[in-house]
């Protein structure tokens, strides 16, 4: 099995535009060569994870405001703040019971775009959270205070309420394997007498058997990994910058035995030693925040669990956990949600409004390009009662497909009304052009599979804690 370009990591892919309920208690008182398709995201309705939460939803207005379709590239932060796609989900809750609700409420939507912005490279300023910023949630027409919380994303993958909202924690994570003051033995290496100039692709390896149910391993700098019979093998480009070997957990039996070798392949041996310059011994909490930034507007506990996270999406056999230096940044790959509080008194109506930036999925196959937008509407089955749901398209822009069927074309867009949740969940696509041209798929095929393979290439190797990312951009 080859190893993967990773170091820590993400799950999810996109705009989650949903309304959980995370606890309700009783109480007394969401180029010549350029990308062809783009990720964007969907949607999701409003949610409730306690079945014993009496609050119903009477009514769901939902109004996508879509006056512009976002740009291909945003070289600006001024430029992307300017876009004005937006979602606005209004929900009418009661409280049927005699007792007091208090509920915290999460609403998911979805990680930076892939044609976002999530860091000024002239400022080094984070641009994360900067569009959420215009918009508010309130409660009957008064703006309620709301809190910006990030859980591990895995592009490419569908939102699934139950599992992504088990990402929220209050506090550090714990499980079977890791905790925080879990001990993190670096060992530092550095190339000695290895000809690169003559082998340009000179590579160090090591093989690691360890026991995974008391030991991790995470190679920083890893380039590739093949599993042997005798345990996995960890490759790394001979280069200038030092390999670091991390054990979390119990130390190994004995340090990694280098081998260098003329490439990537590891067949040939070449001259050469690896040589350990350094040992430290931190705390796993430490070794997770790194590379944490404040000025990210992540919160600690939400990096750090990210960082647990993927480092579980990554473990192999042996008590390898796939790792490497990526040129990108983790903040671009953190699931985005809102989290705030509401208390409905007995009999209590109360208008919830929830306000988050929309961005839709481009493809550039079709002429003019079309933009996919999904909201999902199942999930709103786990509400004890759902009323009914109007839906409102603001757009200057045609309406060429849309699922379920039903919408009415009006002057400013599009508009449907259902009793009830219809079946299956509410996409459309809009375009400049009433009839877009379909692309050729006999010429198309291989684009969109090699953005499918990207895409599934991502999934494994775009989970990353990334090293040095802004220093080096």
């Amino acid at each position: 099995m080859r190893g993967t370009n990773t170091s820590f990591g993400t799950r999810f892919m996109g705009i989650g535009l949903a309304f959980l309920l995370a606890l309700a208690a009783p109480l007394p008182a969401q180029a010549n060569s350029a990308q062809a398709q783009w990720s964007g995201g969907a949607a999701t309705g409003a949610i409730v994870t306690d079945d014993t939460c009496p609050l119903v939803v009477e009514q769901e207005r939902l109004v996508l405001d879509i006056p512009e379709f976002p740009q291909q590239y945003y070289g600006t932060r001024e430029a992307y703040l300017s876009y004005g796609g937006k979602v606005t989900a209004e929900y009418t809750f009661y409280n049927p019971a005699d007792y007091t609700v208090n509920a915290v409420l999460v609403f998911p939507f979805g990680t930076v775009p892939d044609y976002g912005f999530a860091w000024d490279p002239e400022t080094d300023e984070a641009v994360l959270g900067a569009d959420t910023e215009k918009y508010d949630i309130t409660v009957d027409g008064e703006v309620v205070e709301k809190t910006l919380r990030h859980t591990l994303s895995l592009p490419g993958s569908q939102f699934e309420w139950e599992r992504d909202m088990a990402l929220l924690h209050e506090t550090y994570l714990v499980d079977d394997f890791y905790y925080p003051e879990m001990p993190v033995t670096r060992y530092v290496y550095e190339p000695r007498q290895v000809d690169t100039e003559t082998f340009g692709a000179a590579t160090a390896a090591f093989v690691l058997s360890a026991d995974p149910s008391r030991t991790k391993v995470l190679v920083e700098n890893q380039s590739g990994g093949q599993l042997l019979d005798e345990g996995m093998q960890f490759s790394c480009w001979v280069e200038d910058d030092p390999i670091v070997v991390n054990v979390i957990g119990e130390p190994l039996g004995h340090l990694p035995d280098w081998q260098i070798y003329e490439n990537g392949a590891c067949e040939t041996e070449i001259e050469g030693a690896m040589e350990l310059v350094r040992t430290e011994t931190i705390t796993l909490e430490e070794f997770a925040l790194l590379e944490y930034e404040e000025a990210s507007g992540v919160l600690e506990q939400d990096w750090y669990n990210a960082v647990v996270e993927a480092m579980k999406c990554l473990e192999g056999e042996y008590g390898a956990v796939a790792g490497s230096e990526l040129s990108g940044d983790l903040t671009r790959y953190l699931m985005r949600w809102y989290e705030y509080r509401i208390t409905l008194e007995p009999g209590q109506r109360m208008v919830n409004t929830v306000t988050a930036p929309l961005y839709p999925s481009i493809d550039l196959l079709y002429e003019p390009p079309v933009y996919q937008y999904t909201y999902l509407l199942s999930p709103a089955q786990s509400w004890d009662r759902f009323g009914t749901l109007g839906v409102e398209i603001r757009t200057p822009y045609y309406l060429t497909e849309s699922g379920p069927d039903g919408f009415a074309s009006t002057d400013g867009g599009y508009t449907c009304h259902w009793t009830g949740l219809p079946e299956g969940e509410l996409t459309f696509t809009l375009c400049s052009e009433p009839e877009p041209a379909m692309p050729d798929r006999s010429t198309s095929a291989w684009p969109v599979w090699m953005g499918a393979w990207v895409l599934a290439l991502a999934a494994v190797v775009v989970i990353c804690l990334v090293r040095r990312t802004r220093r080096q951009r």
